[in-house]
């Protein structure tokens, strides 16, 4: 591999890093809005004895506090909106950079960087691609989803509470937590984990739409994408067998595939092809972060690791069926979804495969 490819290849998975850093921030941008609810929610809640209260008062507090949601998360979803927005100019700008230094010293090539207008329309007009009930929503329902959940969850466990006969103090309990668990087991809690989701999520599909937009900007340059999934034990089913398949330009299926998705995608050009031979990509395996050759996929990289660190990755009887069913890892890579990408179950996939899972002993 040439200097220039390594380059943009590198370059391609320190921006991914990056996202994930990036993903990292935001997240923690979150943290005084949840203060915020915190607060304002132990202030409401203490105001009088909810033993007391009607049906009708029940009612008002409610919508108060409603309305008090509404308005904290509405700020904290117009900041993340325009951070995404900066974050697509960003990435398409980066993704033309990185296929204008593709080009070898001897052949001038100036890719072209999509309008803001059209990278604005391709993350808020193209659907999440996760799989599952999320799947198919666009960007911004997708957000605003999350927030009516939560909303409704914080006013539901009031309403219960005040039904059961709950007194005030069990009620913020059950909003808060418990200090021994570090409030960890609260209903505020979920709603942290879950912003944390929506946020990388969301970073995850703005990212892939405006970089796609640049492609589809210079179809006289790329040719296809590959996919590149991160080669560590957390990796997901349907992520570990995508990684290094190939898609055109205009169709396919594109990250993120489930929430907090991290797989990510190279463009692959007619001036070069970005996973030569050569060309290598961070792993962390059983002995710890390394590099690899770029070409290996998932599987092909799972076969060099201890039969410990296949069955933390994928589950005790896929590690068998890995190591003791005599597949290739092809075949057993194929053996994971479905047509449409659905992750398949172990009778599935037996269904498929009798006689592998016979001399694997499951």
């Amino acid at each position: 591999m040439t200097e220039q490819q390594q380059a943009i290849l590198d370059a391609t998975i320190r921006n991914a890093v990056f996202l994930e850093r990036l993903k990292a921030s935001e997240v923690e941008k979150f943290a005084p809005f949840l203060k915020e609810i915190d607060r304002s929610l132990r202030q409401r809640l203490n105001r009088g004895d909810l033993s007391t209260y009607t049906i009708e008062r029940l009612n008002r507090l409610l919508d108060e506090v409603g309305a008090l949601l509404l308005g904290i998360f509405g700020r904290f979803t117009d900041q993340l909106t325009l951070d995404l927005v900066d974050l697509a100019n960003y990435e398409a700008q980066f993704e033309a950079t990185n296929l204008t230094k593709a080009a070898p010293i001897t052949v001038s090539v100036e890719a072209v960087v999509p309008t803001a207008a059209a990278i604005r329309s391709a993350i808020l007009t193209n659907p999440l691609s996760i799989r599952g009930a999320d799947g198919g929503k666009l960007l911004e329902p997708f957000i605003k989803d999350w927030t009516t959940a939560e909303r409704n969850r914080v006013t539901g466990a009031i309403r219960q509470g005040f039904f059961e006969g709950q007194t005030n103090s069990q009620i913020i309990q059950r909003l808060r937590g418990t200090k021994a668990l570090k409030y960890s087991d609260g209903i505020l809690a979920v709603t942290d984990r879950n912003a944390t989701t929506v946020v990388r999520t969301s970073i995850q599909h703005v990212a892939t739409q405006a970089r796609m937009e640049t492609a589809k900007a210079n179809t006289d340059i790329v040719t296809r994408i590959e996919l590149v999934a991160t080669l560590d034990s957390k990796t997901s089913q349907i992520c570990r067998t995508l990684d290094g398949k190939t898609f055109p330009v205009d169709s396919g299926p594109r990250p993120p595939f489930h929430p907090n998705c991290r797989t990510t995608f190279v463009m692959v050009t007619r001036l070069s092809e970005l996973f030569a031979q050569g060309a290598t990509r961070a792993s962390k395996g059983a002995d710890g972060p390394g590099q690899v050759s770029a070409d290996l996929t998932y599987y092909e990289w799972l076969k060099k690791q201890p039969a410990a660190f296949q069955d933390q990755a994928i589950g005790k009887a896929r590690g068998a069926l890995f190591r003791n069913g005599g597949l290739t890892t092809e075949r057993f890579s194929e053996l994971q979804l479905d047509r449409n990408f659905k992750p398949l179950n172990l009778e599935q996939m037996k269904a498929l495969e009798p006689l592998a899972f016979e001399r694997a002993g499951i």
